[in-house]
């Protein structure tokens, strides 16, 4: 099964129709934003209508059959360190990172994968500095609304995927209670 884009999902949802489908990626061709974004922005969904179609397009990916693994590198590359970009520094032309949000991965139940944590290097004392510019305080605000917008959606989206597949796997849990019932019933006879 291949990742079904977006719009389809939320088409197939009722969540818009085929026209407001068809309209919102006119839009997007136009300006370039991200589809979500453009139908959030026009009221045609909410940010919830839009967390379960993610959920969805995750879950519709990690049912299919994973790549074989690749063999392990000798050493790791050294990870650049990064780069801190106050959000004062951007201009006000950068793409709104909103819906940039990466799908949160779902582990299997029966799989169990460590995950190393390196740690943390101490940061910087930084003097905080008053901004005078009402110009800069208002992209300072806005950047920094963005991110909170963006991990909201990253929050909605992880309990979405996770409440799917509980529900999946409690319809797995009755149906083996089913077939337990069978056998016992069965032995009994």
């Amino acid at each position: 099964m291949r990742k079904r884009p977006i719009g389809q999902i939320l088409v197939e949802k009722n969540e818009i129709s085929e026209a407001e489908l068809a309209a919102a990626l006119a839009e997007q061709e136009r300006t370039g934003l991200r589809l979500g974004q453009i139908l959030i922005e026009t009221g045609r969904i909410s940010w919830l209508a839009l967390a379960r179609a993610i959920a969805e397009q995750v879950l519709d990916i990690q049912d299919v059959e994973p790549a074989p693994p690749a063999p392990a590198p000798a050493a790791p590359p050294a990870a650049a360190p990064p780069i801190a970009v106050p959000p004062a520094a951007l201009p006000p032309t950068v793409p709104s990172p909103a819906f940039a949000v990466a799908p949160t991965p779902v582990v299997p139940v029966t799989q169990t994968v460590a995950v190393p944590v390196p740690p943390a290097p101490a940061p910087a004392p930084v003097a905080p500095q008053l901004i005078q510019d009402p110009e800069i305080k208002l992209q300072s605000v806005e950047a920094l609304l963005k991110e909170r917008q963006r991990a909201f959606i990253e929050l909605v989206t992880t309990t979405e995927t996770l409440r799917m597949k509980v529900a999946h796997l409690e319809e797995i849990i009755e149906q083996r209670d089913r077939e337990l019932t069978k056998l016992r019933v069965s032995r009994a006879s």
